[in-house]
C-alpha cells in the first residue's frame, strides 16, 4: 500500500536507482522508488554493453536479459585496419535493457521497496534547508511523499539535483551527443564488439557496433558537443551505415546526451544524494554508465539507510558517500577522464600507427593496456594512469 512517509525515496528506476532502492531496503530502510515512465526500462537510451564481471557483483546473470555474449573487441583505425583484442578486459554482455531494468526493479520490490511507475517528480519538500521529501504527479494528481533521505537517480539532466542546489552544470567539452540505430539483416562478426575511430568517422568520439544476434546489432555514435555542429551525430552515423551496411534495415533508433566528465565533486546536500548519470558517474573514456551507476547506487542506498536510521541526514553526514565511491567510481573515472583527453589528442596518423604496431604483435599480446601504451607513448604523464587502469 502506498504510504506518505518513508525513510528513503529514490527518484528514477534505472540501474543506479533500482540498486540504490534495493540496497536501502535490504539495510532496513522503508523505501519508495518512483519512475517517470509508464514502463520501467523503456524507452532504451543506451548501447547496452557491460563487462560480465561487473554484473556479477549485483545480480545472477539471467538469459532473459542477455541479448549476446562477446569474446572481445575489434578496434578499427582510420585506414580501416582492424585489431582484434580478446582479453578479460574486453569480454562482456550485451543486455536487453528493457528487460534488465525491469528485472532490477523487481529485485528491489522483492527486497521490500514500494515501486511506482508513471510518477513524475516535480519538486522537493525542503524545510529549513533540509530536503524532506518529494512532490510528484501521478495520473494527473499532485501527491507528496515525505522521507529522511532522497536519492536522485534521474539521469544526466537531473532536475532533482538542481532543485536541491547541487551544482550539476556540464561543459560542452564534457558532453557527447549520441545517436544509435538498431539494424537488422547484417552480415558481420557477432563474436565481437566493434569500435571505429578517426576524424572523419566521429570527431572526438567513436562509432560502435554491439551484437544483439548474428544478424542484428546496435550501431551508434558519440561525438563531442563542443567540436561538432548540431545534427552531426546523426549525419555521421547515417554515412557510416551507408558505407558499411547499405542493405541493413533500420528497425529502431534513439538519441541522447552522454556525460563524459569527472564525477560531481559534491553530489549531496542536506537530505539528498545523486547517483548514476545525475552525478556524472559515467566512465568518461567509454561513455558507459551501467556498471558505475550500480556501484554508485549501492553506496548511495547503504549511506541513505544508515543516515535514516541514525537520524543524521545533513550534508556532512552524507559526505561519507563520496569516500565510499572512490575505489569503484571516483578514482577510476578521474583516471579515465585524463585518458579521454589524451585519446582526443591522437591524430589519424597516430591511430593508424598504433593499429600497425598492435597487429605486429602476437594475438595474445594485443590488450587494451598495450593499445593505450602504444597510442599514448608521446604523453608520458598518462603512463601511470594507464598502468593503474588495467591492474
Amino acid at each position: 500500500m502506498l504510504a506518505d512517509n518513508y525513510d528513503v525515496i529514490v527518484v528514477g528506476a534505472g540501474p543506479a536507482g533500482s540498486i540504490a532502492a534495493r540496497t536501502a531496503a535490504q539495510n532496513g530502510a522503508r523505501t519508495l522508488l518512483l519512475e517517470r515512465d509508464a514502463v520501467i526500462g523503456t524507452p532504451v537510451r543506451c548501447g547496452e554493453a557491460i563487462a560480465a564481471r561487473n554484473l556479477k557483483r549485483f545480480v545472477t546473470i539471467d538469459p532473459r536479459w542477455v541479448a549476446a555474449e562477446v569474446a572481445g573487441a575489434v578496434l578499427y583505425a582510420p585506414n580501416g585496419s582492424g585489431v582484434p583484442i580478446v582479453s578479460p578486459d574486453t569480454t562482456g554482455i550485451i543486455l536487453e535493457r528493457c528487460i534488465f531494468d525491469r528485472y532490477l526493479a523487481e529485485t528491489a520490490a522483492e527486497a521490500g521497496v514500494t515501486v511506482i511507475s508513471r510518477s513524475d517528480v516535480t519538486g522537493l519538500v525542503i524545510e529549513e534547508s533540509m530536503v524532506k521529501g518529494v512532490i510528484y504527479q501521478r495520473l494527473g494528481k499532485r501527491q507528496q511523499a515525505d522521507c529522511k533521505v532522497v536519492i536522485a537517480a534521474d539521469g544526466v539532466d537531473s532536475r532533482v539535483g538542481r532543485w536541491a542546489g547541487i551544482y550539476t552544470n556540464i561543459r560542452a567539452a564534457d558532453l557527447e551527443s549520441a545517436y544509435q540505430f538498431y539494424l537488422a539483416g547484417l552480415d558481420y562478426d557477432d563474436r565481437y564488439c566493434h569500435f571505429y575511430f578517426g576524424q572523419d568517422v566521429a570527431l572526438g568520439g567513436y562509432v560502435w557496433v554491439f551484437p544483439k544476434s548474428p544478424t542484428v546489432a546496435s550501431v551508434g555514435i558519440g561525438v563531442c558537443v563542443r567540436d561538432n555542429e548540431a545534427g552531426t551525430a546523426y549525419r555521421k552515423l547515417k554515412s557510416f551505415i551507408d558505407d558499411h551496411y547499405p542493405n541493413a534495415a533500420i528497425v529502431g533508433e534513439m538519441a541522447g546526451g552522454v556525460p563524459v566528465s569527472k564525477p560531481i565533486k559534491v553530489p549531496y546536500a542536506n537530505g539528498i544524494m545523486l547517483a548514476g548519470d545525475a552525478a556524472r558517474h559515467c566512465n568518461p573514456l567509454t561513455g558507459g554508465g551501467i556498471a558505475t551507476g550500480m556501484f554508485a547506487g549501492y553506496q548511495a542506498g547503504l549511506t541513505a539507510a544508515e543516515a535514516a536510521k541514525s537520524g543524521e541526514t545533513s550534508a556532512k553526514a552524507l559526505s561519507i558517500y563520496v569516500d565510499r565511491l572512490q575505489e569503484d567510481v571516483g578514482k577510476p573515472n578521474n583516471r579515465a577522464y585524463r585518458l579521454k583527453d589524451g585519446v582526443a589528442n591522437l591524430t589519424d596518423d597516430m591511430l593508424n600507427r598504433t593499429a600497425d604496431e598492435l597487429l605486429a604483435l602476437p594475438p595474445e599480446d594485443r590488450t587494451l593496456k598495450r593499445a593505450f601504451l602504444i597510442g599514448l607513448m608521446n604523453q608520458p604523464s598518462l603512463l601511470l594512469d594507464i598502468i593503474r587502469a588495467f591492474v
